[in-house]
């Protein structure tokens, strides 16, 4: 949705006065990610040039950096750059100031998992210790203060991401809307953490299919589809009525990339490792989980009830497992996904949006679809859903 508080401030819609021969977003992949990397290397080096003031903070700032060097898809970033290339219809690279913000959605996005990781008390990511696990290890003995470390570490690089949106070569207006909305997008994000928390408290019989999928839209659609699309848009002076377009393509988006996400630690129900913080015995209410337990008749439901409530053993993840492939919901969850894609297309053909604009977005679609397993989909950890 917009923001009200920002509406006056958009530019004005802006006339195509010459077809525009479609560009396939996908071949400008490469050269993006090059200097997306090139940008990050860069503003590492800026925020360890300020913590080497502090020598007793080189050993945090070690796990730190290890931590912001595993690999991942940098999806958000990537979205960022095309959506700035798409608006900007300018056949140059992305300027300087447009690869910092790129950069700064990651550095925040690296905030998040680093918070993440202390909620859930996660000791893994993308195959190596999460960033309090490795303070524990390599910093203090003492666990508390590796978690507390951990969370101050996450703010400073949330300040530093911040930071980067008043690049001076960035137009002060376009800045200052960018910056605003991020932040409300930020606020937001937390609001979907903090209600998915708050729906631990409550039974799965009684949570509604509706608050969990209200839940995605704030941690999912809004955070990693809908927010660097329109910040791209964005700062590269396109007109509200963009805003709006990207917003209706990107919820369906962000839906099945979420319940993409909930399928995929399905995939690894099998041969889950029993110690690993499985939403499962979290008890993160998912929308596979509800419909799980709403398609079971009541003896079963018991079944799933003590399966959830051993799910930190292989017992109870292999009857979870079996119940799931008894309901046929992840069948059923998979071609709703299917669905989903298909009604993003359909949003952007009933925009507004010239028709090469059109096709490029049905073209990030494809790149989308093809980045939505989790960076460790593929590793012996759990699948995330940041």
């Amino acid at each position: 949705m917009p923001l009200s508080a920002t509406t006056d401030d958009w530019p004005e819609p802006q006339r195509m006065d010459s077809p525009v021969t479609p560009v396939d977003p996908l071949e400008m992949l490469l050269p993006l990610e090059e200097d997306l990397h090139a940008c990050i290397t860069m503003e590492l080096k800026e925020l360890e040039d300020r913590l080497s003031q502090h020598p007793s903070l080189e050993p945090a700032w070690r796990s730190l950096k290890a931590f912001l060097r595993q690999p991942g898809k940098r999806l958000r970033p990537l979205l960022f750059l095309l959506s700035y290339q798409l608006f900007d219809r300018k056949d140059t690279p992305p300027p300087r100031s447009a690869l910092r913000v790129a950069g700064a959605l990651e550095l925040f996005h690296a905030f998040a998992l680093i918070h993440d990781d202390l909620i859930d008390c996660s000791e893994s990511r993308r195959g190596k210790p999460t960033l309090h696990r490795a303070l524990d290890n390599d910093v203090t003995s003492d666990r508390r203060n590796a978690q507390s470390l951990a969370l101050v570490l996450g703010d400073i690089l949330f300040g530093f991401a911040m930071e980067c949106f008043l690049d001076p070569e960035l137009p002060p207006p376009r800045a200052q809307m960018a910056m605003r909305y991020f932040l409300r997008i930020a606020q937001e994000t937390g609001m979907g953490q903090a209600a998915e928390i708050a729906h631990l408290e409550i039974p799965l019989a009684d949570i509604n299919e509706s608050e969990i999928e209200q839940t995605y839209h704030l941690k999912t659609t809004r955070y990693t589809i809908e927010c660097p699309l329109v910040l791209g848009a964005l700062l590269a002076g396109a007109d509200q009525n963009t805003h709006l377009a990207l917003s209706a393509f990107a919820r369906p988006l962000g839906l099945a990339f979420q319940i993409e996400n909930d399928l995929h630690e399905v995939e690894l129900l099998p041969d889950a490792a029993p110690d690993l913080a499985y939403d499962f015995h979290c008890g993160v209410k998912t929308l596979l989980l509800k419909r799980l337990h709403d398609s079971l008749p009541p003896t079963d439901q018991k079944l799933l009830h003590t399966a959830l409530a051993r799910s930190e053993s292989q017992e109870g993840l292999s009857q979870i497992a079996l119940l799931l492939a008894k309901s046929g919901v992840p069948l059923q969850l998979r071609r709703e996904v299917r669905q989903h894609f298909n009604d993003a297309r359909q949003a952007l053909r009933e925009s507004a949006l010239p028709s090469s604009q059109v096709a490029f977005l049905e073209a990030v679609v494809e790149f989308i679809q093809s980045n939505r397993r989790h960076s460790e989909s593929t590793a012996a950890t759990r699948p995330r859903t940041a």
